[in-house]
């Protein structure tokens, strides 16, 4: 992990489109996330939203996770056996990982060929929160929106990531705190 050049990744091979997918999150949880990630210090951490898909690929958020993981302060990983609780977890209740979200050092928040692999389904949207949870403001505004679309996690404009996410009012999903 020294050598950060190693993560850089390929351009695009095509231009994302639109998919019409819409994955609903609780403004609340959003801030729970982002508070959730700064627990963390100056470390990379994770979070995962759980939730209902539909059939089109339409999401509700239902759940906010922070499974067992290893915290650095350039990347973080999770453990197979924390995502193995994940998923129990997440069967007992009839729900799927519909989001995947962590933090960054910086400012930066396009993804790393590490966060394309880390990222646990393709369905899921991936979201990076910069300055290690440390973000403040309009949605998705300073955020990294991630779609995998065409074989390729592209990160989307902040139009497009609104199409994408929409915020609701409904009251905070319920947290898992597996660490």
């Amino acid at each position: 992990m020294n050598d950060e050049t190693s993560l850089w990744r390929p351009r695009p091979p095509s231009e994302y489109k639109p998919t019409g997918k819409l994955l609903t999150v609780p403004t609340t949880t959003v801030a729970r996330t982002a508070m959730m990630l700064r627990m963390a210090g100056a470390l990379e951490s994770a979070c995962l939203w759980l939730g209902t898909l539909d059939e089109r690929g339409n999401a509700q958020v239902k759940a906010l996770v922070s499974p067992v993981q290893v915290n650095r302060p350039r990347y973080y990983a999770v453990p197979g056996p924390a995502m193995v609780q994940v998923s129990a977890l997440a069967r007992q209740h009839g729900w799927t990982v519909v989001g995947a979200i962590h933090s960054h050092p910086g400012t930066g928040v396009e993804h790393s060929t590490y966060d394309d692999e880390m990222t646990p389904s393709r369905r899921a949207v991936s979201i990076v929160v910069p300055r290690y949870g440390h973000w403040h403001g309009q949605w998705p505004g300073g955020l990294g929106v991630h779609e995998y679309f065409e074989k390729y996690w592209h990160l989307l404009s902040d139009e497009h990531a609104r199409l994408r996410v929409a915020l609701s009012d409904e009251a905070e999903s319920p947290v898992f705190d597996l660490r």
